[in-house]
């Protein structure tokens, strides 16, 4: 970083946000992580009543301790919609620091009509074409372990004194890889959840993981991810490839994406004939995957990467919801050659389920509830888990079935800015007069 763009962020820093030089630092028990729940909760809040600069103040100072480039995203944004564009643009250089790499992200805040000039704004831009640079190199990619390697200390000082095992979670997030800081963002959520599921639900699961984790293992998939990596640059030349973070979860997510890069979640990935079952929810028994799962898996967190829809319109919608990961499990079988095979499938080739379920996908298509769609492994029992991702899928890979320019097809896919027009070029067109028809009846009422 040169000097001149750090004296300019760093006394930007100062009159913008009050920040005083040269803190004295803090020990780790000084410390305060913010309750996520809390917080987007207060985040919805505040973005509806419009009090943007109130919003950002306050992701400001619950990140003061994390330093969650997430966070710094997110404050950008609020910042942005209150009008404050150089207060974003800090933000944005602070995401960056602290690991933010999606050189695409001014392209994810709503339009203004006031040029973003001057030498901060320069210095973002440039900032921004060196990391583009750096993501279309195939070469980028790496399959990164640091936050599993470091996590097992934190685990067994935790299991041995469980008074103190709080303070072991709060210490791995605050000191572990930088990665940690967002994924307690996105999937954390707090302390207590993570020593609810670590330390309290399934110790015997997590000892177990530690001695059948292994980074040898980790670099044997990566030829195969690396080879669909290749096909998709084919198909799709403005390619990206960040990242990717295998990282200690508390057992709800096999994968996920943030500004930061791509994360897996190693506790994810153990099953073996060994695996302990007594802890594990049913759920969590039949989630829980192999370790030769992980390839199709990094793929499809790859393409949550890639996606930057401009559909504001349709941005808080079901539509939304089952078209991103959708879009994600059909590019997954187009990199890989392999046909998409799964139970969800199976369960819609049965025609009395295909209807019920397409009907009701029909009312709700354009409401916000994605409930009963998306998510909700153990919750839902008059369906299969996570029905949305199939029918995107099927949805997604119509379009490009039958769109005549396949690379264009899908360009749209990954870049859409009218989601609806994704439906109506698919042979599912017909859902589109059940949803306007809802939504005309929920006018009325």
């Amino acid at each position: 970083m040169n000097f001149k763009y750090s004296a300019f962020v760093l006394s930007l820093g100062i009159l913008i946000l009050g920040i005083s030089c040269g803190p004295p630092e803090k020990k780790v028990s000084e410390m305060q992580l913010p309750n996520m729940e809390r917080l987007f909760n207060f985040y919805g809040e505040k973005q509806a009543s419009g009090a943007f600069k109130v919003l950002a103040d306050s992701l400001m100072r619950a990140n003061e301790d994390l330093q969650s480039s997430e966070l710094f995203v997110q404050a950008a944004y609020a910042y942005w919609e209150g009008g404050e564009s150089d207060s974003a643009m800090a933000m944005l250089h602070k995401a960056i620091d602290n690991g933010m790499s999606n050189p695409r992200i001014l392209e994810k805040f709503p339009k203004r009509t006031n040029a973003l000039e001057g030498e901060g704004w320069s210095a973002l831009q440039e900032r921004l074409d060196s990391i583009d640079r750096e993501l279309k190199e195939l070469s980028h990619f790496e399959l990164r372990t640091e936050a599993m390697d470091a996590f097992w200390p934190y685990l067994n000082r935790a299991l041995q004194d469980t008074s103190q095992a709080r303070e072991q979670l709060k210490a791995f997030v605050l000191t572990g890889p930088p990665e940690v800081r967002d994924f307690y963002v996105v999937r954390y959520g707090s302390i207590d959840q993570m020593y609810g599921q670590i330390i309290n639900a399934a110790p015997e699961y997590y000892k177990y993981l530690e001695r059948q984790f292994s980074p040898d293992s980790v670099n044997l998939v990566k030829e195969t991810i690396v080879s669909s990596m290749t096909r998709f640059r084919e198909i799709y030349p403005q390619a990206v490839f960040p990242k990717v973070y295998i990282v200690p979860g508390i057992l709800n997510t096999g994968g996920t994406a943030t500004e930061m890069g791509m994360f897996l979640g190693g506790d994810m990935y153990g099953k073996s004939p060994e695996m302990p079952t007594r802890e594990l929810s049913d759920w969590q028994r039949d989630a829980i995957m192999n370790f030769s799962d992980l390839p199709r898996l990094t793929i499809h967190e790859l393409m949550h990467f890639q996606q930057n829809y401009q559909d504001e319109q349709h941005r808080e919608t079901l539509l939304s919801a089952v078209v991103h990961e959708g879009v994600c499990d059909f590019m997954v079988e187009l990199c890989t050659g392999e046909v998409l095979v799964n139970d969800n499938l199976e369960f819609l080739s049965v025609a009395e389920n295909e209807k019920w379920v397409f009907e009701e996908l029909a009312a709700e298509l354009l409401e916000e509830d994605a409930s009963k769609w998306l998510y909700n492994g153990g919750s839902i029992e008059d369906r299969p888990a996570d029905l949305g991702y199939t029918v995107g899928y099927l949805i997604t890979k119509s379009y490009y079935e039958q769109h005549p320019d396949k690379k264009q097809a899908v360009y749209d896919l990954l870049n859409s800015n009218d989601l609806i027009e994704i439906v109506k070029n698919s042979k599912y067109a017909y859902l589109l007069e059940g949803a306007q028809a809802q939504t005309s009846q929920n006018l009325s009422l």
